[in-house]
């Protein structure tokens, strides 16, 4: 009998894998960064078949950005990849429609689930980098500020991993640039689009200038 196992997670990005596959990277509280092979439930053309329907694939189809209960099938031991599992079952617990109704709040959801993809051997355990992503989804997909919402997660998961942030990239900032990224980093995200009334280009130089800071000062993989 194949080995199954329940978790959390988040899709933080969804790509085809052959004809009759979906490849998804899941993070997950308590697997970390995991691949994830699906079966697709449907043919090319989008109806459903009897043949179909009896193929495995789960009930509902998995979305980039969905947060997720799923049950996962274990890999035979010496059988493939540690971190691949098969998807049996698949559960939404929140679908972020909403960031399909903002190009910005998709860029920022995309930036962020790049940025962890690509640094997630550096996480010593994943269920803090899964509640921060959770709830810089969450608030995207609510309607807050993209710009406030990337920064201030930057900044938390860069405090998280031990770089002095505040201590050695805040005074680097000129007084106006340092007193709206103080503003955007002790209030909720919600908050911060009357911060920078005015200039909408604020946040976004704010937010590049803190990644070419982490680019040059620390381990983490910014692009």
């Amino acid at each position: 009998m194949p080995q199954l196992l329940e978790a959390e997670g988040l899709v933080l990005d969804r790509e085809p894998a052959g004809e009759r596959f979906l490849r998804l990277t899941l993070l997950s509280p308590t697997l970390g960064l995991v691949s994830v092979l699906v079966r697709e439930s449907r043919p090319a053309g989008g109806k459903s078949s009897a043949s179909t329907k009896k193929s495995g694939g789960p009930a509902q189809r998995p979305d980039i950005f969905d947060h997720a209960s799923v049950r996962l099938q274990i890999p035979e031991a010496g059988g493939g990849h540690p971190h691949l599992y098969f998807l049996t079952e698949y559960k939404v617990l929140r679908r972020h429609a909403g960031l399909g109704r903002s190009y910005a709040a998709l860029e920022a959801a995309a930036g962020l689930s790049k940025l962890v993809s690509h640094n997630s051997k550096h996480f010593e355990t994943c269920a803090p980098v899964f509640d921060l992503c959770k709830k810089a989804l969450d608030a995207l997909d609510s309607g807050a500020p993209p710009e406030a919402v990337r920064l201030k997660t930057l900044f938390i998961l860069a405090r998280a991993e031990g770089y002095a942030a505040r201590e050695h990239w805040l005074p680097t900032l000129p007084a106006a640039s340092q007193a709206l990224a103080f503003a955007v980093l002790n209030r909720p995200a919600a908050e911060a689009a009357a911060l920078a009334v005015g200039d909408a280009t604020q946040l976004p130089k704010l937010r590049q200038n803190f990644e070419r800071w982490l680019s040059e000062h620390t381990d983490l993989e910014v692009k």
